[in-house]
């Protein structure tokens, strides 16, 4: 069976996306949607896409379509999720899934009464290397987990319009490029007991600098940081009772990772490829498709949910609203 794909928006990721795309092969990519007719026909001629749509609404009505990339900006993945998933789409929506616990409660609530597989698109976890990593953690040759420290860092643009600065967009260095120190920390430790942030805030009210204390039952803890007001090493170490394992940068996605054990050393690594390694959540999710699954067993809709109001309870600390939250943040 061959997927066809239709393509949310055109930034960056969602050409890279399209890259990772043609490397699969029961992959189709049939049609691209901007809200500027203009954007879609430029992006569907550059990357030689069938059709172009002007319109999100136009793309939800394409009967040639059944799966939807949603990549459009934070700020517009509940309700656009939402209307391909009532179109009958099935949809991978590009991360952070919603901009609070609230909006993801309300996509999975419509994958459920509409029968359609939705997944956040933590890319991450279905990496080659991050699939070592698993198999290295549960090995147990690290003994128990003690410590992961990540951290996720670059100087964004300085205009108050661009996504990463306007709350009115979801902007903020937390829900971009924190969800992937989450994810690791998760990945590793499982859920935390309570999480304690510290950080600074934009003239609009988002964060641009935050560091985040999570603790476990275990006695393990995670220090976690994300910002856009400064390149960090970008990588992570995971402490152990019998050594270290050390992600390279950057962490989300990286070249490999050495693991240290008293006076051995392995390194564990993959090659580069194109799309980023974007590629390998779509086996996944043309997997859960053809079994008929709403959601991913490798990646939950509860583990989504326990990032949404992780980031939920991060915010409220750090005093970052948006308007959204209503009076309940």
């Amino acid at each position: 069976m061959v997927f066809r794909w239709g393509i949310a928006g055109t930034g960056r990721i969602a050409s890279d996306f399209v890259d990772g795309l043609r490397q699969v092969p029961d992959a189709n990519v049939v049609a691209v949607c901007s809200r500027h007719a203009d954007t879609a026909r430029d992006f569907a001629a550059r990357r030689n896409i069938p059709r172009a749509h002007s319109s999100y609404a136009a793309l939800a009505e394409d009967p040639n379509v059944d799966i939807v990339y949603v990549a459009t900006p934070n700020s517009r993945h509940r309700d656009d999720s939402e209307m391909f998933m009532r179109a009958g789409k099935h949809v991978l929506c590009e991360k952070p899934f919603a901009l609070n616990a609230r909006q993801a409660e309300s996509m999975i609530a419509t994958a459920r009464n509409e029968r359609r597989f939705i997944m956040e698109a933590i890319w991450s976890r279905f990496l080659p290397v991050y699939v070592s990593l698993g198999e290295v953690l549960a090995s147990q040759r690290l003994g128990r987990i003690h410590h992961v420290a990540a951290d996720f860092g670059f100087v964004a643009p300085s205009q108050p319009t661009h996504r990463l600065n306007n709350p009115s967009l979801g902007g903020g260095a937390l829900l971009d490029l924190g969800i992937y120190c989450l994810h690791l920390a998760r990945f590793v430790l499982g859920g935390h007991d309570s999480v304690v942030a510290h950080g600074d805030l934009n003239d609009q009210g988002v964060d641009v600098d935050a560091t985040y204390t999570l603790t476990y039952s275990s006695g393990a803890t995670a220090t976690l940081r994300s910002t856009t007001r400064h390149a960090t090493p970008c990588t992570a170490t995971i402490t152990g009772e019998h050594g270290i394992i050390r992600l390279e940068s950057r962490m989300h996605n990286p070249p490999g990772f050495r693991l240290q054990l008293h006076d051995e050393a392995e390194r564990y690594h993959r090659y580069d490829e194109p799309g980023q390694g974007l590629r390998h959540q779509v086996p996944e999710v043309h997997r859960c498709i053809e079994s008929a699954f709403i959601e991913s067993p490798r990646l939950t809709h509860s583990e989504t949910l326990a990032y949404a109001r992780t980031m939920d309870d991060i915010r409220r600390q750090l005093g970052v609203r948006y308007d959204v939250d209503g009076h309940h943040q």
